[in-house]
Formats: C-alpha cells, sequence, structure tokens
C-alpha cells in the first residue's frame, strides 16, 4: 500500500529536486556602447527652451530600455523646482514625420515627459541619470527641455544615452 504526501510531499520533492527544476535568471543585455547625443548644442540653451536630437534608429537592435545621462557645467544659481525634461518622439513611419516638438521655445510635445531630472537650487555642476525608460522597435529623437531657471552653462554640458534589455536564460 502506497500512502499520499499530498501538496506537502510535492512540494518537498521539488525542493529536492534541485537545479533540474531552477527558474530562468535575468541578465542585462546592452545594445550600444554609451553614445554621446547631445553636447556643443546644449552650452547656453536658455531656461524655457528646448533641444531636438537626431534620430536614434532602434529598428535593428529592438532594445526596450534607454537611460539618459544629463551633464551639466557650472551654471548660474537655479531656483528650487528646477528640472530637465526628456521626451521621446517616436516616428511611426520610418522615421520621416515625428510628433510636435521642435528647438526653441514653446514647442514642447503634447505628451507627459518621459524623464524629468530634478534640480537642486545651487551653481554647481551636476550629473544626472534616468533608466528603465521604454523606447518604441522604431526610430525616434530626444527632446531636451530646459526647465532649469538659468540658461546651461557655455560648456561642459552633454547628454549621452545607452540602449539595453532584459535577457532571459
Amino acid at each position: 500500500m502506497q500512502r499520499s504526501l499530498g501538496w506537502l510531499g510535492l512540494a518537498l520533492a521539488l525542493l529536492i529536486s534541485g537545479p533540474a527544476l531552477a527558474q530562468n535568471e535575468v541578465n542585462w543585455n546592452i545594445g550600444v556602447s554609451v553614445t554621446t547625443y547631445e553636447s556643443t548644442d546644449l552650452n547656453s540653451l536658455a531656461d524655457g527652451s528646448n533641444e531636438l536630437g537626431a534620430a536614434i534608429d532602434n529598428t535593428s537592435n529592438l532594445d526596450r530600455f534607454l537611460a539618459i545621462e544629463l551633464v551639466l557645467g557650472t551654471q548660474s544659481a537655479r531656483t528650487a523646482g528646477a528640472y530637465v525634461a526628456f521626451y521621446i518622439l517616436p516616428s511611426v513611419d520610418g522615421g520621416t514625420t515625428y510628433p510636435t516638438g521642435a528647438d526653441g521655445t514653446g514647442q514642447d510635445p503634447n505628451q507627459a515627459p518621459d524623464c524629468i531630472m530634478p534640480l537642486d537650487a545651487a551653481t554647481t555642476a551636476r550629473n544626472e541619470v534616468c533608466w528603465d525608460i521604454k523606447i518604441p522597435p522604431t526610430n525616434f529623437k530626444l527632446l531636451i527641455a530646459n526647465e532649469s531657471t538659468q540658461a546651461f552653462a557655455a560648456s561642459g554640458n552633454t547628454v549621452k544615452y545607452l540602449t539595453y534589455n532584459e535577457e532571459v536564460q
């Protein structure tokens, strides 16, 4: 006569069986190396102004996430509530057209920012990073909106990016 141990016996048997029933591991897979997206175009960018960068082609890599690094040179004293916003402007037609958003003032897109980097009320240089920004499997551009309450410094400003995925093994 064989006795059943029920769900407790099954749980014990699964625990003892070891690696054969191990769950998959999730790792990061970097799509492209760190790429400088904007540099001198950001120099002296006025408060309330935007900088629209070139297209980023994600049609081959098909990465899912974006990390953005913002480096600001020393600028005049920012006030409380200062920030820099990033908007992802995707193209669904292969890079011909993009949502509204342009260089200059008053051209913010009709969407919420994809990343907001708060800045302190100080004059010191800053290095800020946004991670895990979802990106489309198409061409897209980044619109950078200076809402720092001051013009960016005359030099030393950059935006770099890195695309990546989760890889299940």
